[in-house]
């Protein structure tokens, strides 16, 4: 008899922990959502909403004087690289490689940087720049304001943003605009690395539900 409370504590102490930790896996959904951003407008000028939802543009590649370039599947972080590079142009391409180093956990992450002028090797550039899943297309200081520009869900309003050399847009793998984000600001890059893991396990939980 006195074996018993030994086995209930033992069951309380090691069954029950591992069944709670089941039941999390199983049925626990990750309720951090990112939001979306541009919404679509239609020949009207009136933003489209559908069936009460506003839906959202949706980019399957950018398009720049220079050429078509798609986006594939990939979480894209887009920059944009000036002709003449400040001391904030540097801060944000330091900032950026830390971004690109999150590549050895998710892979399906690349950068993709608008450039005024062809990238030739330079101290001041991270020697990743140009190479595997950090990209570099030719676009005028217009061509990247306009792509990197935040449309407000709400047509009377014009939106700030930080100056086009320092922002940064994350696109997720579908097409869709979901940050922006000031790229000579730490704390900044700390929240695009985090909304980026967001998305990188939002994919994985979706390919194996």
């Amino acid at each position: 008899m006195k074996n018993f409370p030994k086995a209930g504590l033992l069951i309380v102490t090691l069954v029950i922990p591992a069944l709670i930790f089941v039941m999390l896996r199983l049925f626990a959904t990750n309720h951090y959502d990112l939001p979306y951003f541009n919404p679509q407008v239609g020949s009207d000028g009136k933003i489209v909403i559908v069936n009460g939802d506003t839906v959202f543009h949706k980019r399957e590649a950018l398009q720049l004087a220079s050429g078509e370039y798609k986006l594939g599947n990939d979480i894209s972080v887009i920059s944009f690289l000036p002709g003449a590079c400040s001391d904030t142009c540097r801060l944000v391409l330091s900032n950026l490689e830390r971004v690109y180093d999150m590549r050895s956990e998710t892979n399906s992450l690349t950068i993709k940087t608008l450039s005024e002028d062809s990238v030739l090797a330079s101290p001041a550039y991270p020697e990743e720049l140009g190479k595997e899943g950090w990209d570099i297309f030719r676009a005028t200081n217009a061509e990247a304001g306009k792509l990197l520009n935040l449309q407000s869900a709400s047509l009377q309003e014009k939106p700030e943003l930080y100056q086009v050399e320092s922002r940064l847009m994350l696109i997720d793998s579908k097409g869709y605009t979901r940050g922006f984000y000031n790229g000579a600001s730490s704390e900044e890059i700390d929240r695009l690395m985090a909304e980026v893991k967001i998305l990188n396990y939002e994919n994985k939980a979706s390919a194996y539900p």
